[in-house]
C-alpha cells in the first residue's frame, strides 16, 4: 500500500501536525497500531477498515471517525482497495478544535459524523478527488471553516518539552516551565492532550525506543538512552503500550504498524 504524508499550510500549522493519505490493495490480513500521543480525524473514502477487538466480531469502522487518544493498540484490517485520508493534529490543540475535553474520547472511535455532520459530505468529496493535492486542499479548507481558538500556550509548551525530551521530562518541571502546580497542568494537559503528562511521555518514550528497536541497536543501549531503568523496564511499557517485545517488534513484518511509527 502506498502511504505519504504533507504538512499543513502555515494558517493551520497550530492545528496539524500532519496530514497522511493510504491508498492500495490489501490482503486482509490483521495488523496492530500502537499508540503515538495523537488525535487523528480519519476518512475511509474507498473500501473500510475493520477493528478486532477482544474476542468479539470485527467492527466497521465508520466512514469518517475521530480515533480519540489510544492507549493500547488497536488491530485493524482491510481488504480489497483501501483508500485513506486522514489529519493527525497537534496534541495541545485537540480540544479547540472539538469544542470539549479531549479526554472525554479518549480511547475511543466515534463516527465523526456525529460531531460535525459535514464529514459526510468531505468524505464523499474525498472520494471524488484524484489527486494528492486535492484530497488535502479538501482536508485543509474543511480545517478551516472550523473556527476555533488557539492552543493554550503553557499546554503546548509541556507539550513541546516532552516531545523534544523523548518522554523525559517530569511533571515537576512542565509545572514549573508553565508558572503552575503540578496538579492544575496535570488536568489542563489531560483536557487539551487526552491523556496525563505522565501517560503521553511513557507514549512518547515508547515511539522513541520502537524506532530504535527497528534500527538494529541493541536492545540495553535502546532501553538507557531512551530514558528507561533497564531493559526489563523498556520491555513492561513494550508489553503494556504495544502489546509485543522488543524482540518481536524488531522482526514484525506488518504492513500497518511500522507506517505508524516514525523514522
Amino acid at each position: 500500500m502506498r502511504y505519504a504524508e504533507y504538512g499543513p499550510s502555515p494558517r493551520l500549522a497550530a492545528l496539524v501536525e500532519t496530514y497522511w493519505l493510504l491508498e492500495g490493495a490489501s490482503a486482509g490480513a490483521a495488523d496492530a497500531i500502537i499508540p503515538d500521543g495523537r488525535v487523528e480525524l480519519v476518512f475511509h473514502y474507498v473500501g473500510s477498515f475493520w477493528r478486532h477487538a477482544d474476542e468479539r466480531d470485527p467492527v466497521r469502522q465508520p466512514h469518517a471517525l475521530l480515533v480519540g487518544q489510544m492507549i493500547e493498540p488497536v488491530v485493524l484490517a482491510t481488504e480489497g482497495i483501501a483508500g485513506v485520508a486522514a489529519i493527525r493534529l497537534r496534541p495541545a490543540a485537540v480540544r479547540t478544535l472539538l469544542g470539549f475535553a479531549s479526554n472525554e474520547v479518549s480511547g475511543c472511535f466515534v463516527d465523526l459524523s456525529l460531531i460535525f455532520p459535514s464529514a459526510t459530505q468531505l468524505t464523499e468529496r474525498l472520494s471524488e478527488s484524484v489527486a494528492d493535492g486535492e484530497r488535502i486542499a479538501l482536508l485543509e479548507q474543511w480545517l478551516t471553516e472550523r473556527s476555533c481558538p488557539a492552543p493554550r500556550p503553557h499546554v503546548e509548551g509541556a507539550v513541546e518539552t516532552i516531545l523534544a525530551t523523548s518522554g523525559r521530562a517530569p511533571v515537576s518541571a512542565l509545572a514549573v516551565r508553565a508558572g503552575t502546580s503540578v496538579r492544575q497542568i496535570e488536568r489542563q494537559f489531560q483536557a487539551d492532550v487526552g491523556l496525563t503528562p505522565k501517560t503521553f511521555a511513557r507514549i512518547i518514550r515508547l515511539q522513541a525506543a520502537l524506532r530504535r528497536v527497528r534500527q538494529g541497536r541493541p536492545l540495553n543501549d535502546v532501553a538507557l538512552s531512551c530514558g528507561f531503568f533497564d531493559q526489563a523496564h523498556m520491555s513492561r511499557d513494550f508489553r503494556e503500550l504495544a502489546a509485543t517485545s522488543p524482540g518481536a517488534w524488531l522482526n514484525h513484518d506488518g504492513a500497518l504498524a511500522r507506517l505508524f511509527v516514525g523514522g
